[in-house]
């Protein structure tokens, strides 16, 4: 007789179902877990659009965060053992182009490490941005900006999107105060060196009133700490252009209270004669200011976008002048075919102010110098880094992760 088995269900202890419940629960939130890193749960980056922009960037700061852009490309070129601990250092590849049906993407990325964001501030910080613009001449047309251009700031350490800033105003700002910055250091603190009560009165010129020859005008006229503007000089291709910055020009002296005179001008060297400061933003393919039209002793920011970035002066100015460049790459790859004696870059300048050991690089007094601007990324990582940083500010860092 086969046997007969009996099974007694014994109660389940309750510590039992306790340990049970807990190692459902870490299971359940290990599983949570592992799904948001799958699908890459995070916060969103901040949008800073154009109009945004406009009221967060002041010419001032701009200007502190484009020193800081030139300083950390030249204190990087330095041999390690040369470079200054107490100044930034940088990395930026040369900048690509896409060709489309059309247009042109330009990819811009940089690094800025240990940078200062603002001129008050002790706490150094790094950034990692990168600048996308696309050309698409057509869009005129259509009633649409021709050139458009994003800055996308990451967080440097964990490489997370941080903001995509609208970038229009932000490069018309970071190009002229550029220009700002390396007339200051090349001709404007030299003059002040030498003037009885330490300032200085110019004259500017701008040959070209587009939109950089506008940004550039205004820029000046904003930031009358470094000089002071008490005449300015336009022309254009096209008339009417040169009337209309005229008249933004003379509402900017009502608004903040300054006392300047603006004229417009038939010919380039009218537009040029007694200038102090010029400011050449064409895209001319020929040569627009001679010799002849030039005091000995004047300073041009040369910032248009030519087929070779330096056709709008003729070969007579290169002749004589001294040339500052942004970076040393840039200008090995698209002023291969300038004919003059460059310098050094702006950056290098600021590195050996005030430092006894170190041999000056400014001009010689007296002659013409020539400011080659060809922007660089360092540029759009600084100014973007501050107008996250004030936009932060402006909603409680309620946006930092």
């Amino acid at each position: 007789m086969p046997a007969i088995y009996r099974f007694t269900q014994h109660p389940v202890p309750s510590g039992y179902k306790k340990k049970k419940e807990a190692r459902k629960k870490t299971h359940n939130k290990a599983a949570t877990m592992s799904k948001n890193a799958a699908t890459n749960t995070r916060s969103r980056p901040v949008f800073i659009d154009e109009d945004q922009v406009k009221q967060l960037l002041d010419w001032n700061e701009a200007r502190y965060a484009l020193e800081q852009a030139f300083v950390s490309v030249s204190n990087q070129a330095r041999e390690s053992v040369a470079r200054f601990a107490d100044q930034p250092v940088s990395s930026q590849p040369a900048r690509t182009f896409v060709q489309a049906e059309g247009g042109v993407l330009l990819c811009m990325p940089g690094f800025v490490g240990q940078h200062r964001v603002s001129s008050g501030s002790s706490e150094r910080v790094s950034t990692l941005a990168c600048k996308l613009i696309t050309g698409f001449r057509k869009n005129a047309s259509l009633g649409l900006p021709s050139i458009n251009g994003e800055v996308f700031v990451f967080n440097s350490t964990t490489g997370k999107l941080e903001a995509i800033i609208e970038a229009n105003h932000l490069t018309g700002i970071r190009t002229a105060t550029a220009s700002l910055v390396a007339t200051d250091h090349l001709f404007l603190r030299p003059a002040r060196a030498h003037a009885p009560d330490g300032t200085v009165t110019i004259q500017l010129g701008i040959v070209g009133c587009g939109f950089q020859g506008m940004m550039h005008a205004v820029g000046f006229v904003r930031t009358q700490s470094v000089a002071r503007v008490h005449t300015i000089r336009l022309w254009n291709r096209t008339p009417g252009r040169a009337i209309k910055l005229k008249e933004v020009l003379l509402e900017e002296a009502k608004a903040t209270d300054s006392n300047y005179s603006v004229f417009v001008c038939d010919t380039v060297e009218d537009c040029c004669r007694d200038c102090d400061v010029i400011v050449t933003a064409t895209g001319s393919s020929e040569p627009l200011v001679y010799r002849s039209f030039l005091k000995p002793n004047v300073h041009i920011n040369a910032v248009g976008a030519g087929e070779y970035h330096h056709t709008e002066l003729a070969q007579d100015v290169y002749d004589e002048c001294q040339v500052y460049i942004d970076h040393q790459e840039g200008a090995r790859k698209e002023l291969a075919t300038l004919r003059s004696n460059i310098v050094g870059e702006v950056g290098e300048v600021i590195l050996r102010e005030n430092r006894a050991e170190e041999m000056s690089l400014l001009p010689k007094s007296g002659g013409i110098s020539v400011f080659q601007s060809l922007g660089m990324a360092t540029e759009d990582v600084t100014v973007g880094r501050l107008v996250y940083e004030k936009y932060l500010k402006a909603h409680g860092d309620s946006h930092r992760d």
